[in-house]
């Protein structure tokens, strides 16, 4: 079987972990498209875009270090390009003769199977090249926009991608996912199939196990509405007050239009660090590595790649119980869950955590329930849904 993989780039820490479950069972040819804005996004660190090609290759486009941290996902697979897309819009001519190279490109090897994780604008230009494929896979992250964040970015693209008269299959990674899509898509009666999201893998390679830890509560990710800043802000108080010299780091970039408080950050100055950047890889990996546990006290969730990079690393979780985080999170196992919107019980969530060190016995839960083969559960899953 030969399976065609087409990424966003954002994406990428998901789908390295995918990588290595699929080569070994498929030819995979590996797409992943970038933009501008997404030179060092996730586990990325470009160097350059080469310059007149649509189509590279990963040591034409990744700095040295980063593409040695990569070459043993992309290793074994049968080929693993980026998509260029040096356009700063999501829609323009140029994203058009990009699909167009992609196209000629795959159509020598004649693939079966197109497997999109998520897509956007400029995905656009393969829509008239998907009658040519036996199957078409799409996973989907987010069935409903996150508050604040709805678009007809994603919309437009979703109509025109839906709507095409070719076999389709859905995919989410999990039940929350794939149960909201069945509420707001009720005409959707193609076959939907649910992926085993498991801890990411790819930051413990860039921590040293002597790293000191337990040194702060850590939020991070972008910087947006539905992620409950201001819910996390407004408990903090109650956290100080019972445990005065604690330490809360922020890190992250800021939503378009999202604000934060910046004159409680002022009041609290000693106790609370907003790191408004892109963090890079290695200084995201320390980060979590260092925390007691990372806190989630999101408004409305899917699933949660922040939650799936700190498992990766042995770092619990308090959380809200929303979205699919019930799935992921043991309440008082491997984190802890507290209503949402509530910052008198997030308060008293994270001082339970705090208590005792009680956040040290749900670390060694995660640790304990780690296996190597953990995504490799998702095999027999994604076969069925290409073959069936």
């Amino acid at each position: 079987m030969t399976v065609v993989y087409y990424m966003q780039v954002c994406f990428l820490d998901v789908t390295i972990e995918l990588m290595n479950v699929l080569k070994k069972h498929v030819q995979l040819h590996v797409l992943i498209e970038v933009t501008p804005q997404g030179r060092n996004t996730t586990v990325l660190d470009i160097d350059r875009f080469p310059e007149g090609k649509m189509l590279a290759k990963p040591e034409e486009v990744l700095k040295k270090q980063s593409y040695d941290r990569l070459q043993p996902y992309f290793e074994g697979a049968a080929s693993v390009h980026f998509v260029i897309h040096s356009h700063p819009t999501g829609f323009s001519y140029t994203t058009l003769q990009a699909s167009h190279s992609v196209w000629r490109y795959i159509k020598q090897f004649k693939p079966d199977i197109i497997h999109f994780e998520t897509f956007g604008l400029r995905a656009f230009g393969m829509l008239p090249y998907l009658p040519s494929f036996k199957n078409v896979c799409i996973t989907i992250h987010d069935p409903v926009p996150h508050s604040g964040e709805d678009s007809w970015k994603v919309a437009l693209p979703r109509t025109f991608f839906f709507n095409m008269p070719v076999k389709k299959k859905f995919l989410f990674y999990s039940e929350f996912a794939k149960k909201q899509f069945e509420d707001h898509y009720k005409r959707r009666k193609n076959q939907k199939t649910v992926l085993q999201m498991s801890p990411y893998g790819y930051l413990k390679n860039l921590v040293k196990e002597e790293e000191p830890g337990n040194k702060h509560i850590l939020f991070f990710g972008r910087l947006s509405q539905y992620k409950g800043i201001d819910d996390l802000l407004q408990a903090m108080p109650e956290v100080f007050r019972e445990f005065p010299n604690e330490q809360l780091i922020i890190a992250g970039k800021r939503h378009p239009g999202f604000e934060i408080n910046d004159n409680f950050l002022n009041t609290f100055k000693n106790n609370i660090t907003l790191i408004e950047k892109h963090i890079p890889n290695e200084e995201l990996a320390t980060l979590i590595k260092q925390a007691k546990f990372i806190v989630c006290p999101y408004k409305d969730a899917t699933q949660s790649g922040v939650l799936m990079t700190a498992f990766g690393l042995n770092t619990p979780a308090v959380a809200t119980n929303v979205g699919s985080f019930p799935e992921f999170i043991q309440d008082n196992v491997n984190g802890l869950l507290v209503p949402p919107n509530d910052p008198q019980q997030l308060a008293e969530g994270i001082r339970f955590a705090l208590r005792n060190e009680h956040y040290k016995t749900l670390a060694q839960n995660i640790k304990n329930s780690q296996v190597e083969d953990l995504w490799n559960r998702n095999t027999e899953i994604l076969l069925n849904a290409y073959a069936s």
